[in-house]
């Protein structure tokens, strides 16, 4: 059933509304991060644990300033450093304090 749901849209891929569907500029989900921002602080050590460290995954909400509340799961070394990693990605925003995820 699944299969046929699939050939049928690549078999109709290229009618008109799949067409239209493509030109449209895609935005970005909220779980992103802005690369470019001159605030935030993204890389090893700074957003995310270094390479080959020992890291928990750790729970955490997340509200940009003018964004949408988000529950996000981290790796990182301890709960203080999940929600430095987090506002890090996030500068500005609301970040609830981490829970481990067990």
């Amino acid at each position: 059933m699944q299969q046929d749901c699939v050939k049928s849209c690549l078999k109709n891929w290229d009618q008109p509304h799949y067409r239209e569907l493509k030109k449209k500029p895609q935005s970005l989900p909220a779980l992103t991060w802005n690369d470019d921002d001159p605030q935030a602080s993204i890389g090893p050590g700074q957003s995310r644990p270094v390479p080959g460290a020992q890291t928990r995954m750790y729970r955490l909400v997340v509200k940009p300033a003018g964004g949408q509340r988000m529950k996000v799961v981290l790796h990182a070394e301890d709960a203080e450093r999940a929600k430095r990693y987090a506002l890090n990605r996030w500068p500005g925003a609301a970040v609830s304090e981490p829970e481990p995820v067990t």
